[in-house]
């Protein structure tokens, strides 16, 4: 091969893959158990902490599902007496008289002597007198007692996070309170001599520290609490007492200092005062990502500190461990496959995520291309894209038109946490 050809391989033997990685994380994490009585209209983003069991059936009696009246099936046939009226909330009279029915509302008690409901637009009304236009079998619009749900049957599994639809679940129920995971506690700090908070004036070879207000955006909810540290300086005495300051933490999430630089103390300090249980995967950005323990059971995520680097470690490793230690179900969401606009160049060696933009033409034809310059400290990238590219260990690339695998930024987003 020409030397001028020739394809650089990006692997590193110590590197270890992203599945190897977050299966090894989460076979060392334990899951979050203290919980809280909360009322339902503050649970929105909580996880639920135990199954909870319908009080009811839903609904508790036979309802109508449409506007119309209340009849037996095989009377149909022939004219009917309009006898008195069912109502939402004002059920009727139960008794039906031979060749009668009920004037009955959507949503109210079906005679326990009706056995359909008949819609007022198959029907012929002529004063007090009925005719039926369209045959209806027995049970016609008729909503049986607990076909929604049975009492005793689990309505609400733990470890589901609470949306609008939980909430509207719970109150359909009855329920007005509900038992909860206390928040996980995260404690967030960079590091970094030549990091200014935002608001202060630069000193020279300074830069604005980015990273904390993104993994607090990434990572807090009202389900998670983000505790932000500050900056720490590249000494290993203040990386140490930065450690020793996160103690009612559950996870300390670190930026910067991971590598093997001059200024890198965050794994030496990690080694001596925890241990060390992985460091680099073999991914693009973000390879020297560290994860162990700072103290007994509290666990430690050590991310790189260029900002994309960070926040594509987190949230390929921290949300899904976040998920894991809040008893949830690993996120599901399938990629998409796209055609590519342009062309990709990657060494082989690493999996490598390119910050992308997904998009549809006037056709309603969808494609994706990359947002450009993909150095991992060009926080622009990010936010002009809406998705990642994901190309493979081995690839070398793509070409335009090629279909590529496309993870949208929707699939991570707080309410599939």
């Amino acid at each position: 091969m020409n030397l001028s050809t020739r394809v650089h391989n990006d692997a590193d033997p110590s590197a270890i893959s992203i599945d190897e990685a977050r299966e090894r994380i989460k076979s060392r994490l334990s899951v979050h158990t203290p919980s809280e009585q909360i009322s339902c209209a503050d649970a929105l983003g909580r996880i639920v902490a135990h199954d909870i069991e319908s009080p009811i059936s839903v609904p508790p009696f036979r309802a109508s599902a449409m506007d119309g009246f209340a009849v037996r099936a095989a009377e149909c046939h022939a004219p009917l007496k309009i006898k008195g009226q069912s109502l939402a909330g004002h059920p009727g009279n139960d008794v039906l008289e031979d060749f009668s029915c009920q004037r009955i509302t959507t949503g109210a008690r079906v005679p326990d002597q009706a056995d359909s409901v008949v819609q007022q637009e198959n029907t012929e009304r002529s004063g007090e007198t009925l005719i039926v236009t369209q045959q209806p079998a027995t049970g016609l619009h008729v909503r049986l007692p607990g076909s929604d749900s049975q009492q005793g049957t689990i309505l609400i599994k733990a470890g589901t996070r609470i949306g609008a639809a939980q909430i509207a679940l719970l109150s359909g129920h009855g329920i007005d309170t509900l038992d909860v995971l206390t928040p996980l506690v995260i404690a967030l700090f960079s590091t970094g001599d030549e990091l200014q908070t935002t608001g202060k004036p630069l000193l020279p070879g300074q830069i604005y520290d980015a990273n904390r207000p993104l993994l607090q955006a990434l990572l807090g909810s009202s389900a998670v609490t983000v505790i932000d540290l500050g900056i720490c300086k590249d000494t290993e005495s203040d990386v140490h007492a930065m450690l020793q300051s996160a103690a009612a933490a559950h996870i300390i999430v670190s930026s910067g200092g991971v590598s093997v630089g001059d200024a890198d103390f965050v794994r030496p300090v990690l080694e001596k005062q925890g241990r060390v249980d992985l460091w680099k995967i073999a991914m693009k950005p973000g390879r020297p990502l560290t994860f162990g323990f700072s103290a007994t059971d509290q666990a430690f995520f050590g991310l790189p500190g260029n900002p994309v680097s960070a926040a594509i470690t987190a949230l390929q490793f921290i949300r899904p461990a976040i998920r894991h230690m809040l008893g949830m179900s690993p996120r599901m969401s399938p990629p998409l496959h796209l055609p590519l606009r342009g062309s990709l160049s990657k060494n082989p060696g690493r999996v490598e995520y390119q910050r992308a933009i997904m998009a549809c033409d006037d056709d309603e034809n969808w494609w994706v291309s990359t947002t450009g310059m993909q150095d991992s400290h060009v926080l622009s990238s990010l936010h002009k894209a809406n998705c990642l590219i994901e190309l493979p260990i081995e690839s070398t690339g793509a070409e335009s038109g090629e279909s590529v695998r496309v993870l949208p930024f929707s699939h991570f987003a707080e309410d599939a946490l």
